[in-house]
């Protein structure tokens, strides 16, 4: 007997975008009620990243679950074996933003080598991870405040996600390194904002973030917070 449509787009192809394969770290609601195997989560990240195709095309409001399955190479069946809706969807990939986010809390929260204050290739490792961060998913960044207003249940999560970003570096902060910081916070908030509005305006004007770009951003955010020169 022939598998069914379902059956069929669950086999898994080249992912839409290119991008490599990683474990899911959030799920839509009627997946999360069972066991995914290899193949159901490989069929998931398919969906996702075709979310992000779409968002990045069409704008979060335009997009349908029909433009997603489209991307995807998938059926409808398949789709609603994963997410309720669009708005399921959205809160999946929020939440895996936010989950990676903590892995740059985590990386810059490691003890420098050299042992208290981090280090310029300290600095650039957390700015390069960021940027990564970023431009993976740039359609979510470009629009934080619009898509906290489409759930409420987002908005914490977003508020979260830029808080543990920000507090990874203010805890790296302190008088000592930098020589004049007051508020190890602020500091931190302003260096994420700095950085958040540089992508974006670097995609707008259609010039790429990079290595130059990269050194360039660490260079300033190291002398500032870190070299303690006078």
């Amino acid at each position: 007997m022939a598998p069914s449509p379902v059956e069929r787009d669950a086999d898994i192809g080249p992912l839409a975008n290119g991008l490599p394969l990683r474990e899911v770290d959030a799920v839509g609601a009627p997946a999360s009620r069972r066991v995914l195997r290899s193949q159901g989560r490989r069929t998931m990240r398919k969906l996702l990243d075709a979310a992000m195709i779409a968002f990045d095309k069409r704008g979060y409001h335009a997009t349908r679950v029909n433009d997603v399955v489209d991307i995807a190479k998938t059926s409808h069946g398949t789709f609603y074996l994963y997410f309720s809706n669009k708005e399921d969807l959205l809160r999946a990939l929020v939440t895996e933003a936010a989950t990676e986010a903590q892995h740059l809390y985590d990386a810059l929260n490691t003890s420098p080598e050299l042992g208290g204050t981090p280090q310029w290739d300290d600095v650039r490792g957390w700015i390069q991870a960021y940027s990564e961060l970023w431009i993976r998913y740039a359609p979510l960044f470009r629009a934080w405040t619009d898509l906290a207003t489409i759930d409420p249940e987002l908005i914490n999560v977003i508020r979260q996600t830029f808080t543990v970003m920000s507090d990874a570096l203010a805890q790296q902060i302190s008088t000592e390194a930098s020589g004049h910081i007051i508020d190890a916070q602020a500091a931190g908030m302003a260096v994420l904002a700095m950085l958040d509005r540089f992508h974006y305006l670097r995609e707008f004007v259609g010039q790429p973030v990079d290595d130059i770009a990269i050194d360039t951003m660490t260079t300033m955010v190291y002398r500032a917070l870190f070299d303690g020169s006078p």
